[in-house]
């Protein structure tokens, strides 16, 4: 059984992340952790193949040039030297060190950029053409955190398919979802 995971971290253990492990022919299962270590034994216990972490995963002075690609493509993404953001940048660089040592590959997304990037109308819209129309019909209950970790968990099963769109630069990759909506 291949599992993909999303991750949405927030800046501080203060604060919710979600965190979404996606098995592709029969479940979804939705986590809002706090801890470092909930997050990591959790991951442990899932061991997926792919994580899709919602966060730059490298510093820079200003916007990388990866997220400037992005800007001009028209998906709106912050720069990681905000001082929020880089609070975010080093708790998903420290998760990612982690992870990789674990052996799992990591990759960088934008769910919002995805979601954009599918075409489709709304997380509902993107559940539903996905063959998820059970869980559409909870995404009200959802919270965004959530949404966000199940949509890059989509963002991991497609990049393992090789059908993610990708912007790449020399400071960084992100990847997004691919058509998926007329």
């Amino acid at each position: 059984m291949v599992i993909y995971c999303g991750l949405d971290p927030s800046a501080s253990p203060k604060k919710s992340s979600g965190l979404a492990f996606l098995e592709p022919s029969s479940s979804l299962l939705i986590f809002l952790l706090r801890t470092d270590q909930e997050i990591i034994s959790t991951v442990k216990k899932y061991m997926p193949k792919i994580i899709a972490i919602d966060s730059p995963l490298s510093h820079a002075k200003g916007y990388r040039k990866v997220d400037i690609l992005m800007k001009k493509h028209g998906y709106k993404v912050l720069p990681p030297s905000w001082p929020a953001m880089r609070k975010l940048v080093d708790r998903s660089i420290k998760l990612t060190s982690i992870f990789e040592k674990l052996g799992i590959k990591v990759i960088e997304t934008h769910p919002r950029s995805a979601l954009r990037s599918s075409n489709c109308r709304s997380f509902k819209d993107l559940l539903s053409s996905l063959g998820y129309s059970e869980i559409s019909k909870i995404a009200d209950f959802l919270n965004q955190d959530e949404k966000d970790a199940i949509i890059a968990s989509f963002v991991a099963l497609y990049y393992d398919l090789g059908e993610t769109v990708v912007f790449r630069a020399e400071d960084g990759e992100v990847y997004l979802l691919p058509r998926i909506c007329d």
